[in-house]
């Protein structure tokens, strides 16, 4: 998934704003107590072993299935090896599914259902990984590619993304063969090899052969939430967060131009200055904010907020100017609700004494639901006037998706299932950040969700950092949920 952190950007900075909503709010709550879930046993998938689940994603980190942004970087013997080592350890999977690879690296299993006019489910998963940051491999406290078990979790990139939910799938699916179980639908897996370059190659090729079959899924599970240990600041409950949207993504390109020459005689502003004052202009007028798409997520929360926030974050058609106000002072929260702007790259200049002809910034933008790419680009030639040259760059970029449904049969079901493997939780929806694979199937598909059965502490080591881990105690209830979806989904 591209970017920096998932889950936990997001989350900890709603706890921080909860806090500083408490601050502003308590006065006005009735500190009435929040009402306590009923919570249940959890129903897991009898005959999981999940120590089997521990050594297979062991052996599946171990498989180094880095990505570069540089395609030329990176080895196919690689992803073919993982390739190999899913053939080989599930042997029930490639004798009962059909398998098709896909541009010679992605694979599509298919598991036939009874039921050929029922519309098929997908679950999605991506075999590569993103790299180690240079000079921060020795801050690990357990080597990043070992895939072994120490202090009750089990360590190495890929863990959480996405090898942990690959592995998991695969499993619940080679459990549930071996048990003599028949879907009347037909189950997909769509793992794809490139999702951390954008997924061009991989699950955007994928759907493109789905949909030239006139496949139209009915639910589409990928990556995207988990089960939090508690929101500081919110609620101190497991909360249970299932993508239902995600934020697009473009990268755009500012280009100044200026007179070159000697830097003794200098223009009032040369080309640096110029791009540097369109830089802070954008900064300084960022997209509007929309604090009511956070709506049904406070709604999902509301047994279990703080009763000093309930009355603010439930109620945002009244308090939703307060509420945007507060949010609007965290760079956390302030991304919640509204398209985000952060310029990471500056260049121009060749030497101190020439003045430059040309500068360059670009500027990445993380859209929220209802914008647009083009709604960018017409807001930044808007704020940078006429002196400075707007275009979207690179390969990676993405419309925001629309928002799938939390009232369907679809959503339904992956909910249950949820709830049946981790009723300690509270589910709620949630709009993912970054974008990931599953976008490619937005709009063809009927509802498309994210979920990964791992519970996680924010303070923990997490998703593209330093640590990444899983705790032992999750391997079970991770292949019963996709046992528990695959069954629920009939």
């Amino acid at each position: 998934m591209r970017r920096a952190t998932k889950v936990g950007a997001w989350v900890v900075g709603a706890a921080a704003a909860g806090a500083a909503v408490l601050a502003r709010m308590a006065a006005k709550s009735n500190d009435v107590p929040a009402a306590s879930p009923d919570r249940a046993l959890p129903i897991g998938e009898a005959g999981v072993d999940g120590g089997a689940f521990l050594d297979h994603l062991g052996s599946a980190i171990r498989l180094n299935t880095v990505v570069h942004e540089d395609r030329e970087r990176n080895s196919q013997d690689d992803i073919l090896a993982f390739h190999e080592f899913l053939r080989s350890t599930y042997p029930a999977v490639h004798d009962v599914c059909d398998l098709t690879v896909v541009d010679e690296l992605s694979l599509l299993y298919r598991w036939r259902g009874s039921d050929a006019e029922a519309a098929p489910i997908v679950l999605m998963a991506h075999m590569d990984v993103v790299p180690i940051e240079p000079g921060t491999e020795t801050d690990w406290q357990v080597d990043a590619f070992s895939g072994v078990i120490v202090d009750d979790h089990l360590w190495g990139r890929g863990a959480l993304d996405d090898k942990g939910p690959l592995i998991a799938m695969v499993e619940a699916v080679e459990h549930l063969i071996t048990a003599g179980f028949s879907p009347r639908r037909t189950v997909m897996l769509a793992f794809g090899h490139d999702e951390g370059i954008g997924g061009t190659r991989g699950a955007k090729v994928i759907a493109r052969l789905l949909r030239s079959e006139g496949v139209a899924p009915w639910i589409v599970v990928d990556e995207g939430g988990a089960v939090l240990d508690a929101l500081p600041g919110l609620t101190t409950d497991p909360v249970a967060l299932i993508k239902v949207a995600e934020k697009g993504y473009v990268n755009v390109e500012l280009t100044a131009t200026g007179v070159g020459g000697h830097s003794s005689l200098p223009p009032v502003s040369t080309a640096i200055g110029t791009l540097s004052k369109a830089i802070a202009a954008l900064e300084e007028n960022p997209l509007p904010a929309r604090v009511s798409v956070l709506e049904p997520f406070f709604a999902a929360l509301d047994p279990i907020l703080d009763p000093k926030l309930r009355a603010a974050l439930t109620n945002l058609r009244i308090t939703s100017p307060v509420v945007t106000r507060v949010f609007a002072k965290r760079p956390q929260t302030d991304a919640l609700m509204r398209t985000s702007t952060a310029v990471t790259m500056v260049s121009g200049g060749v030497k101190p004494n020439v003045l430059p002809q040309e500068a360059k910034a670009v500027v990445n933008f993380r859209i929220l639901p209802g914008d647009t790419i083009q709604s960018v680009l017409d807001h930044v030639t808007e704020v940078v006037g006429q002196h400075i040259t707007v275009e979207p760059v690179g390969e990676m970029r993405a419309e925001p998706s629309g928002f799938s449904s939390t009232e369907s049969d679809a959503w339904a079901v992956v909910k249950a299932s949820v709830e049946e493997t981790f009723p300690e939780a509270i589910v709620a929806p949630w709009i993912l950040p970054g974008a990931t694979d599953s976008r490619y199937f937005a709009d063809f598909a009927g509802d498309v969700y994210g979920f990964g059965p791992f519970t996680m502490d924010l303070a923990e080591g997490g998703i593209h950092g330093t640590d990444e881990r899983i705790r032992t105690s999750d391997a079970e209830r991770a292949v019963s949920f996709f046992c528990r979806l695959i069954r629920n989904a009939g």
